[in-house]
């Protein structure tokens, strides 16, 4: 079976950018979406068709290591393939590449194939290996292992949101990113002001839809001149589950 790898370019545009006039982690995260949709759309199995058989991906792990966020104006490569299909779990990889051909940052991901109609995962078809073509090589050799999650009333800040419609996706749930913005908006100032998102690992849950409101906690693990790392969980506020748990590591600027 043939890879396939997808290629997508991206231009960084002001309203993607931060004060330091470098595309934000958020920004990052969408430009990967929005390749591993175009690369779906490509072989014939884009949202639509999908979803006209009451099937969507479902993401469930983010693992992303930037060594250094494109600046306002610049064009980034995403290059992305799918590694493994599992039962029901897809793995995905991305590179992003600068102009110069240098990888500046990696990412893998976890997805579940599922039934919005029975809201039960759904087996992968032998037919979408065919399509897309599978490579084994990893973007980053990650297992996927549980995040381990912050104890019950352990945090260091915490703030409280409620889901926008600005927030739903496709699907009628929060897009993952939004759960990145609330995690970082918890993140201490200190540690923001002075230091840069250098990798991040998210699980997400349980799904949460407009309307809801959700408590953002944050704890700082390691703390020093060189780097801190930070556990984060998103809980519903109504009934207290996790919807989401994750690690960002700090380094400085």
């Amino acid at each position: 079976m043939q890879s396939q790898k997808y290629r997508m370019e991206f231009v960084v545009h002001y309203h993607e950018v931060n004060p330091e006039e470098q595309a934000t982690p958020l920004t990052l995260l969408y430009y990967l979406e929005d390749a591993a949709i175009a690369h779906s759309e490509s072989v014939g199995y884009g949202l639509a068709q999908v979803k006209d058989e009451g099937l969507a991906w479902i993401l469930n792990r983010w693992h992303l290591q930037m060594d250094r966020y494109p600046i306002l104006g610049e064009k980034v490569t995403i290059e992305t393939w799918p590694s493994s299909f599992e039962r029901f779990y897809g793995r995905r990889e991305f590179l992003i590449w600068n102009m110069n051909q240098e990888i500046i940052g990696r990412a893998t991901s976890l997805w579940i194939f599922y039934n919005i109609v029975t809201k039960r995962p759904s087996r992968i078809r032998s037919e979408f290996g065919e399509a897309y073509g599978l490579d084994p090589v990893r973007a980053i050799d990650d297992p996927f292992a549980p995040l381990q999650a912050i104890g019950i009333g352990a945090g260091e800040a915490e703030q409280e949101f409620s889901v926008r419609r600005s927030d739903i996706d496709t699907n009628g749930h929060v897009n993952n990113a939004s759960y990145l913005q609330w995690m970082i908006e918890v993140v201490p100032e200190d540690t923001y002001q002075k230091s840069k998102l250098s990798s991040l690992e998210i699980q997400y849950k349980k799904e949460t839809t407009y309307g809801s409101s959700i408590s953002s906690k944050c704890l700082r693990e390691g703390l020093d001149r060189l780097q801190s790392v930070c556990r984060h969980v998103i809980l519903a506020e109504d009934s207290g589950q996790e919807l989401a748990i994750a690690k960002t590591v700090w380094v400085g600027r």
